[in-house]
């Protein structure tokens, strides 16, 4: 059995029968801004958790995901760089923060082209074209794609043609890469955020072509008030903009807890 349960804009929870891995934790609209989210309370403590922060913007990433281990006894941080920097002060041993403090085993840092690997995961950090990483993992047979921020930021409405083939180019050269260790990804979570204007799906367009996807999440429309939400969820909903018509299934994951379930 294998779930993805949508929590919140690009936040992720995945589950199979070894492991648990959390993608760019923001935040919970269930549960109270400080506490401990209600998905980690419920989690089999017995399962390996990992923890994924692609980069540190405040939409992926809040220090509370450090407290998690209070709950979760086997806790594997995987971050990108600049997320690593940014926290610098929460993960080293010699600074004066008096807050909760992961063990530094528990801490991985990766930057774009390098590898984490143990007995139950194999992580490839991939780049990004804002800022951070995109990740690929393999457990068991099932292969998973975070995109974090890697997309085509094309906004079109306000660029010249230079600057959309200069953003495309810096999108598919990265992709060029991703597919070339990972033609086939089973579950992909991936930008699209009707915010850019004109053709806002088109990275998902060619994500998807280009790797063979299975079942593909829309994700990043949690933002803005209600009624912009929406309008955004809507969106990314509307998947004939840029399905394959030849392969994959679709699957865009609105409300909060909301799962796909394979068995």
């Amino acid at each position: 059995m294998i779930k993805l349960q949508y929590i919140w804009h690009d936040c992720f929870l995945f589950e199979n029968e070894k492991v648990t891995m959390v993608f760019d934790f923001w935040k919970d609209p269930l549960t109270e801004i400080n506490d401990i989210p209600m998905f980690i309370r419920n989690l089999d403590k017995e399962k390996p958790l990992y923890v994924f922060v692609s980069h540190h913007h405040k939409d992926h990433y809040v220090k509370n995901i450090f407290e998690w281990g209070k709950y979760i006894p086997n806790i594997t941080y995987i971050l990108s760089k600049d997320t690593a920097k940014f926290a610098r002060h929460i993960i080293s041993e010699t600074s004066l923060y008096t807050g909760i403090k992961p063990d530094k085993e528990s801490v991985k840092v990766l930057s774009s082209g390098e590898t984490f690997r143990d007995n139950l995961i194999t992580v490839d950090a991939f780049g990004s074209t804002d800022i951070g990483n995109s990740y690929a993992i393999k457990t068991g047979d099932t292969t998973i794609f975070h995109a974090g921020d890697l997309n085509a930021w094309i906004w079109k409405d306000e660029s010249t043609e230079k600057e959309v083939a200069t953003e495309l180019k810096r999108f598919t050269d990265i992709l060029d890469k991703i597919a070339e260790s990972y033609p086939r990804i089973d579950l992909a979570m991936f930008p699209v955020d009707s915010r850019i204007g004109t053709d806002y799906f088109t990275g998902a367009k060619i994500f998807v072509r280009e790797i063979n996807v299975a079942h593909f999440f829309p994700m990043h429309f949690g933002l803005g008030n209600r009624e912009e939400q929406l309008k955004y969820q809507l969106a990314a909903a509307t998947v004939g903009n840029y399905a394959n018509p030849e392969r994959g299934e679709y699957i865009c994951l609105q409300s909060p807890y909301a799962c796909y379930i394979r068995y």
